[in-house]
């Protein structure tokens, strides 16, 4: 019995030494990038746990690797370009050899966290790159008494939101409300949410960070220093590193908050009633939350059009309370006690992500149940009531289109009117009134390239175009983790960048986060279209 035991674990020794050796010889052979995988296979410890982590595509399991994160699915398509070579990491020094090793034999590298860049730049390049992908480095670490938590770049914010849920419900952290965002892009964007007005962006409540330098050095923010702390929250940490996890504040919420949704159409008066939640739902007490989504649509069977305005509000506190608030200072919206539900923080992401309330909250830890997108989106910010004349040419602009188009607008103020446009590289501060997100889908078309859809692309820019007179300007403002890059990518002199930098943070900032990145990488290797560049 011993000797066929040892015989049996002799084969599958033999087996796995096969299999691996296969694996290697797979992924030297691949065109190109035999080199970068000697490179990385001389420098580490372990020769059998990477052969499981690094991907070509002479792999099977590369394509789908790739694009199970790939999050705007109109980048699935044959003429993305894809990485040179796939990497997925385990621990912090695998990354330092990745680094080096793409440094050494000239790879770009691309930086993917969940993948909702919303160009594709976290996961796509027209050189040979490397694409350092953090599905397997999303642990969460929290300390409830302390408020605090650790959280690796690979976790998505459902994860977080998850993880929170299941020690407490009186904490929680002020981001969004897409599950599947990665978390270690979003902070780097500075990140908002439906606790915005109540506790700022999610970048004015991280504390700490490890960060890897262009050298392979791991920092916190001490090692750092306060300027480069101040660049990765808010100026796009991809520029200046490689985020490895970030130290969250998390901050304080009731055990129960108050969520309600209603719709309003032309019909109704929503004109008037949208006239006045633009000074309303910027000015009123910090709990509550309004967010409005505006659709252009065909009444009943007819081939008449109206327009809808949803009204999703959110409160932290009860219904008891609310109601009287909404009474004095927007009476006009007629919310009423039947339409609204007290539920747990954890739930009021699932309604505003548009399931019910009662859905399992597990499926905030399912990467694949949570429906992707396949759009093409640009984003504004108010400083200045849209009159209603204004309002009147929106309308009408979106009953031109196809019913793809959708605007989504959250109204800003509270705590946001605490903090200068310099605190952090994220300058949409005190005086903004509303941000608008305005976006086509591709939902019934093979890709972003066919005549309806390029139709529907044109369209957009075209409202672009029509909102000039209502938005910012001098500059127009945009937020950076909607990145357009529509609005330019030339980075040849300030001149250049300036046309969409100082849309995304602003001249003072920007200048600032030019100087920061000359002193930590300025070599310019962390470099992709937008990001912050050296001359």
């Amino acid at each position: 019995m011993k000797n066929k035991s040892q015989l049996s674990s002799s084969v599958f020794l033999l087996v796995l030494t096969f299999s691996f050796s296969v694996s290697w010889a797979t992924l030297l052979s691949s065109p190109g990038s035999g080199n970068l995988i000697s490179c990385l296979q001389s420098h580490s410890n372990n020769v059998t746990t990477i052969s499981q982590l690094i991907f070509t595509p002479a792999n099977a399991s590369f394509q789908p690797i790739w694009q199970v994160a790939v999050q705007n699915t109109r980048f699935l398509k044959p003429s993305t370009p894809r990485p040179s070579v796939i990497v997925t990491p385990m621990e912090e020094t695998f990354i330092q050899t990745s680094l080096y090793c793409a440094k050494k034999h000239g790879y770009e590298i691309r930086i993917r966290s969940g993948g909702h860049d919303w160009e594709g730049l976290s996961y796509t390049a027209d050189v040979p790159f490397v694409m350092l992908d953090f599905t397997n480095m999303r642990s969460i670490d929290l300390d409830v008494e302390k408020g605090t938590a650790w959280v690796q770049a690979g976790a998505t914010l459902g994860e977080l939101y998850y993880k929170i849920s299941q020690e407490t419900d009186t904490l929680y952290f002020p981001a969004g409300v897409c599950p599947t965002v990665g978390v270690g892009g979003y902070m780097g964007g500075g990140g908002y949410g439906n606790l915005l007005r109540k506790y700022g962006t999610a970048a004015d409540n991280v504390l700490d960070a490890r960060f890897m330098d262009v050298d392979g050095n791991i920092l916190d923010r001490k090692s750092m220093g306060e300027d480069l702390f101040w660049a990765i929250r808010g100026g796009g940490s991809s520029s200046f590193g490689i985020v490895l996890a970030w130290k969250l504040s998390l901050v304080p919420v009731p055990k129960k908050v108050t969520v309600f949704i209603l719709n309003k159409t032309l019909e109704q008066g929503v004109t008037e009633i949208f006239h006045k939640y633009q000074y309303v739902a910027p000015n009123i007490d910090r709990n509550l939350h309004i967010r409005t989504q505006v659709f252009a649509e065909y009444i009943g069977n007819t081939t008449k059009k109206t327009i809808r305005v949803m009204f999703e509000g959110i409160y932290q506190g009860t219904t008891d309370t609310l109601l009287p608030l909404l009474d004095r200072k927007f009476p006009e919206l007629g919310v009423t006690r039947e339409i609204c539900e007290e539920i747990r923080m954890v739930q009021s992401t699932l309604v505003f992500w548009g399931l019910p309330s009662s859905t399992p909250t597990e499926i905030l830890t399912n990467r694949s149940a949570i429906a992707k997108l396949n759009n093409k989106s640009k984003s504004d910010y108010t400083r200045t009531p849209i009159p209603i004349r204004g309002l009147k040419k929106i309308w009408r602009k979106l009953m031109e289109n196809d019913e793809s188009a959708l605007l989504m607008i959250n109204p800003f103020g509270g705590r946001m009117t605490d903090f200068s446009e310099t605190s952090l590289p994220y300058p949409h501060r005190a005086g903004v009134l509303l941000q608008i997100l305005k976006t086509v889908n591709f939902n019934g078309q093979p890709s972003d390239t066919t005549p309806t859809s390029l139709n529907r692309v044109a369209w957009l820019r075209s409202l672009d175009a029509l909102l000039a007179p209502y938005v910012t300007n001098n500059p127009r403002e945009a937020y950076s983790n909607y990145n357009d890059l529509d609005l330019g990518v030339g980075s040849s002199n300030y001149e250049q960048a300036s046309v969409w930098g100082e849309r995304y943070w602003k001249r003072d900032n920007f200048k600032k986060l030019i100087r920061i990145k000359a002193k930590v990488d300025p070599q310019n290797f962390f470099r992709r279209p937008q990001s912050i560049p050296v001359f």
